[in-house]
């Protein structure tokens, strides 16, 4: 866990993103993601997936999920 602070802080430093605004989670992403956006009433939630080829498999099944489930905007980013 000390690893995943860690670079959270580092990516948060470049990014001037405020320590109160920074959340490290172990659990099941699909959930918590959007557990955690319900908290703290996000606005934006930005997710990776790895984008197979076709329509039908754009998106993977954890960005899949938080699409779906979340109250906000989602953007997902393809990861090559």
């Amino acid at each position: 866990m000390d690893n995943s602070n860690t670079q959270v802080k580092k990516a948060a430093d470049v990014l001037s993103i405020p320590e109160q605004q920074q959340w490290v989670e172990f659990g099941k992403p699909r959930y918590d993601v959007v557990r955690l956006a319900d908290e703290h009433k996000v606005d934006l939630i930005v997710v990776g997936s790895h984008g197979r080829h076709g329509t039908q498999l754009l998106l993977d099944s954890t960005a899949n999920a938080i699409l779906h489930h979340a109250k906000c905007d989602v953007l997902a980013i393809r990861l090559t």
